[in-house]
């Protein structure tokens, strides 16, 4: 019997039957990683279509919870009540929505903050609902519902806060995962700012019964420009400038319109005897939940030295009990 002179050793044929599996695993691992990418990215797609969708029904919300704080006192208790309940069952759809989407890695990030936004919102809403209640029913010294306001708006806070993280993880995306960017959006944050105050809520829930005529304003102040640091003292810190101004917002949170309302700055050293004039601007008049803005230009703040400047918005004629009227910032300016 003859023989081939050719006989491939075992130690050989081994080695390329290793190469050959090893060729295999590499092209299979490459399948593997492209279907995994395209899968991730489809799938971030759907969920920043569905974050952006979100965002937009909680823009409308956020107008409709405003609307309803500014006209407290205007509508009958069963209107009031049913407003309540669309805009709890609103957010809490929101929340079943995001609940239902398959979370990427690429955008875990923006998923896990808008999953906290959502979730206050909606809870501050419920809270909302069921603080008004509490106070309609209350008897005379039963404040569990002020308590429970306070908490409400807190959530909503919380939510504003996450959101706006959300918003700064949207951007840093691959601009392919996003369809659409997430629109800005706040509930208690801008000129829904003083709406958020349980106090003046409560109060005015308590008028709800007898419809009663509510004057009433509330001011909200900025340093330009704004502080960048607080002390242990309670002293801000205000970067040099050339000039140094105090932009104004007074809103009507009242249900009527209120008539010549005086705004007043005043500016001075602390620990310093020299007299400051104030600084004076009227509003002729503004409408139930609507906001005017001032600017107070060129004030003089010595730099270096601690100084407080406070701002007082009142309407001619009636008495404001609230102490959401009056802006005090103690601060010291760096020099040029």
């Amino acid at each position: 019997m003859a023989y081939s002179d050719f006989a491939p050793p075992r130690r050989s044929r081994r080695r390329r039957n290793i190469v050959i599996l090893i060729i295999v695993a590499l092209i299979v691992g490459v399948l593997v990683l492209a279907v995994r990418y395209r899968t991730e990215r489809r799938e971030s797609i759907d969920y920043m279509t569905a974050a952006e969708e979100v965002a937009l029904q909680h823009g409308d919300m956020s107008e409709q919870l405003a609307a309803l704080l500014q006209g407290l006192g205007q509508e009958d208790r069963p209107e009031l009540e049913l407003r309540l309940e669309t805009l709890s069952a609103d957010a809490n759809q929101t929340v079943k929505v995001l609940e239902a989407q398959v979370v990427a890695r690429p955008v875990a990030e923006v998923a896990g903050l808008m999953a906290v936004a959502v979730d206050a919102w909606a809870e501050g809403i419920d809270t909302i609902g069921a603080s008004v209640v509490l106070i309609l029913d209350a008897e005379d010294g039963d404040f569990s519902g002020d308590e429970g306001l306070r908490a409400a708006f807190e959530l909503m806070r919380v939510g504003d806060r996450a959101y706006e993280r959300a918003l700064a993880a949207s951007l840093r995306l691959d601009a392919e995962l996003v369809p659409a960017p997430l629109p800005k959006i706040t509930y208690t944050q801008g000129q829904y700012g003083p709406l958020y105050n349980h106090v003046v809520v409560a109060e005015r829930l308590r008028r709800q019964g007898a419809l009663a005529e509510l004057i009433d304003v509330a001011l909200v102040a900025n340093t330009v420009p704004q502080p960048v640091s607080q002390d242990a003292a309670g002293i801000w810190t205000l970067p040099a400038s050339e000039e140094l101004s105090l932009e104004v917002t007074v809103s009507n949170t009242g249900n009527v319109v209120v008539e010549r309302v005086s705004v007043l700055v005043t500016l001075q050293r602390v620990r310093a005897n020299e007299a400051f004039t104030p600084l004076g601007q009227l509003i002729p008049s503004i409408e139930p939940g609507q906001s005017e803005n001032l600017i107070f230009p060129n004030l003089e703040a010595t730099p270096d030295e601690v100084s407080s400047t406070t701002a007082t918005a009142t309407v001619e004629g009636s008495d404001d009990l609230t102490d959401d009227n009056t802006f005090n910032l103690v601060f010291k300016r760096n020099a040029e």
